[in-house]
């Protein structure tokens, strides 16, 4: 497995290699841009097989892999990746080069079209918690919170002028925060965590409403991928509308 220089027709191929896998983020779209993510081939001067990878945990494939080429190149990808996404037949193939070491874990889409913005400051006023919330600066940004993972990026500076963030505070630090863990020309990856001790208290809502507004009002696309119940609870109550399951795997 080769690294894939990132340039104009590089970016192209990749781009048609791509283009039938299943879109279940933006990650895809921001490694064509070049704005985040590292992409494998198997040649660099004749690729059959190419992965796109995002903070080294995200994992995307394209190509042929019935082959037995197709198979040595997924046996090469490390362990501690979620396999989300690849061309037709991908699961099979990973199955059989992985064996039991595979972990299907069920996630869900969602389409940002049904969002309003009259719903969302409606739910903005009628939380306690809005008037709480603040833009991520650099400062904030650079601090090291457990509840802002910015490694995407290439700094705090970085963030600011390229992402977006929004949080709450207690006793001068952070306790919840609704960022872009991605972006791409047209839209963001939305990630909320908030501090387990501060569950159930709105701060979640609070917070997306304020993202969410924000994408919305530069015609941003926030992009919702749900890993659990919970996230699929607060994207219904934020408007956003089911678009469907799918299952990743999670390589031990």
């Amino acid at each position: 497995m080769f690294p894939y220089l990132l340039t104009r027709p590089n970016r192209l191929r990749l781009a048609r290699a791509f283009a039938k896998v299943p879109i279940v983020d933006i990650s895809i779209a921001c490694a064509v841009e070049d704005q985040m993510g590292q992409a494998w081939v198997d040649s660099p001067a004749d690729p059959q097989f190419w992965m796109i990878d995002q903070t080294q945990f995200f994992c995307y494939l394209a190509g042929d892999f019935s082959t037995d080429a197709g198979c040595d190149f997924l046996s090469q990808i490390p362990g501690g990746r979620l396999l989300m996404a690849g061309s037709h037949g991908w699961q099979e193939a990973a199955q059989s080069a992985f064996g039991d070491r595979l972990i299907p874990v069920k996630r869900w889409r969602y389409s940002s079209e049904s969002l309003s913005l009259e719903h969302l400051r409606k739910l903005a006023s009628d939380n306690a918690n809005t008037p709480n919330v603040r833009p991520v600066d650099t400062t904030l940004a650079g601090a090291g919170s457990p509840y802002l993972d910015i490694g995407a990026f290439d700094s705090a500076n970085d963030f600011v002028q390229r992402g977006i963030g929004f949080c709450l505070m207690k006793d001068d630090a952070i306790i919840g925060c609704a960022y872009s863990s991605l972006v791409c020309s047209s839209a963001i990856e939305v990630s909320i965590v908030v501090n387990p001790n501060h569950h159930r208290q709105g701060i979640a809502t609070a917070l997306s409403c304020q993202l969410l507004r924000w994408c919305l009002e530069r015609q941003l696309a926030p992009h919702w991928d749900a890993a659990n119940q919970e996230s699929c609870g607060l994207a219904e109550k934020l408007g956003y509308s089911r678009d469907g399951e799918y299952t990743a795997y999670y390589l031990k």
